[in-house]
């Protein structure tokens, strides 16, 4: 058996690299789930928490009250809750609306790791920790809890009532030495650990373009070393000609920063767009500066590469819809037209815009879409607030572009563009037997 293995050929050797522990990674294990059927971790994530010291994480997703859900029972949970609890409420809404996750450790002796591979190359990370993440069911805890004291003084005064003539005899026993040292520490160790205040985090989703980058520190250093035996294995970032391929919203997604260089700007431009979905001119600039862009790159330059595949809503770029949905193209879902696909966000986007309701079963009838394909265009640039009303991913203005010179020139073009688009969608809706028009 060892010479047949010492026959085989070595058809390619790929380089491992293990990075050092700074990255602090913690690894969440949660319950076993049907993912078929479960949607819940995949959901909107509502708050996301951690207290750094004791290492706590609580995680808490929004739950679908539309389908499935009894209101009134949730509404009651969320009214006894707000009875026991002395701080703030719970839930704002007045009923259970989401499920949270918190953390509970694992005691392990082995040293788990992550591994990343870009297929020339493995890089290995060690975890910090794995945590378990369980639910957390105070709404039903605090309340059974209740019940339960109830329950016992009940108990308590029927067996009074049954043993009158029973005496209550007390036993003492002698405590083992170090006891109460080790139960004073317990005490003021969980104290500690109540005191500690909660550190509220920016949860990002997977696949986000931000996600992407904390993904690409797994990149060491040592990937730029060349290996001078054989330069084929090496895996260095070399500088290459501009790479000339058409970048869609899928392949955009799969693209890091290192990767990204080797486009042009424009194409940059566009990719960061894909991915961001809405985003400011500043943040713009600083992920592009990432990306290989000069520091000294003309303002005026970006942004005209920017006028001609991005449209400005509310002072925030986001990629217009002929990028989108290219020509010939077809829908993700049911195979809209690209026509419609264009027509159906950039009239979302203008309700939005203008704080207009959006309603996805009106806006479905309107364009004959089903269900999915409104939301698919939704979340490409919005996002359900806790009052369930979508609302654009980002509505603050930074101000950089108004410190452009020609942002007034700028500002004149983009509502002149939007004003045309709104006309073109009101004929083309007024072509359907059913006329409807965009207020506002």
């Amino acid at each position: 058996m060892d010479n047949e293995t010492d026959d085989d050929e070595i058809i390619k050797e790929i380089p491992v690299f293990l990075s050092d522990d700074t990255m602090q990674l913690l690894l969440l294990h949660y319950p076993t789930r049907l993912s078929i059927n479960d949607k819940l971790l995949s959901s909107t994530v509502t708050q996301c928490k951690y207290k750094s010291e004791c290492e706590e994480l609580e995680i808490s997703y929004a739950l679908d009250t539309d389908k499935n859900y009894d209101k009134s029972h949730g509404q009651e949970l969320a009214a006894e809750m707000d009875k026991t609890s002395k701080d703030k409420s719970s839930y704002p809404s007045g009923m259970v609306d989401h499920l949270s996750f918190e953390s509970h450790n694992t005691s392990s002796n082995t040293t788990d790791m992550i591994m990343y591979t870009s297929g020339k190359s493995f890089h290995l990370c060690p975890l910090k920790k794995t945590l378990n993440m369980l639910p957390k069911l105070s709404h039903i805890d605090k309340i059974d809890l209740k019940d339960d004291n109830k329950k016992s003084s009940l108990n308590q005064n029927e067996s009074e009532d049954d043993e009158e003539e029973s005496e209550q005899i007390m036993a003492k026993f002698k405590d083992r030495p170090g006891k109460k040292s080790e139960k004073k520490k317990m005490q003021e160790m969980v104290k500690q650990r109540a005191m500690e205040p909660w550190i509220d985090l920016s949860f990002v989703p997977n696949g986000h373009y931000f996600s992407r980058g904390e993904l690409d520190k797994f990149l060491l250093p040592q990937s730029n070393i060349i290996d001078e035996k054989d330069p084929d294995l090496s895996i260095t970032k070399i500088e290459k000609e501009v790479i000339d391929e058409n970048i869609n919203a899928i392949r955009a997604r799969q693209l890091s920063y290192n990767e990204i260089k080797s486009f042009s700007l424009e194409k940059k431009i566009k990719i960061l767009l894909f991915n961001a979905k809405i985003i400011s001119t500043k943040m713009l600039m600083n992920l592009l500066h990432k990306c290989g862009v000069p520091t000294d790159e003309s303002v005026t330059t970006i942004l005209n590469h920017l006028k001609e595949i991005a449209v400005l809503v509310r002072g925030n770029w986001t990629i217009k819809s002929e990028e989108l949905y290219p020509d010939n193209s077809i829908s993700s879902h049911f195979g809209l037209s690209f026509e419609i696909m264009r027509l159906l966000r950039d009239y979302i986007i203008h309700l939005l815009d203008s704080n207009q309701i959006v309603n996805r079963k009106n806006i479905g009838k309107m364009f004959n879409a089903p269900p999915e394909e409104v939301k698919d265009v939704l979340t490409s640039v919005a996002v359900l607030d806790e009052n369930k009303t979508w609302k654009l991913l980002v509505t603050d203005n930074d101000g950089f572009l108004e410190t452009v010179d020609n942002y007034n020139e700028i500002c004149k073009e983009q509502s002149s563009w939007w004003t045309t688009r709104v006309k073109q969608i009101n004929n083309w809706l007024e072509q359907k037997p059913k006329k409807n028009s965009i207020r506002g």
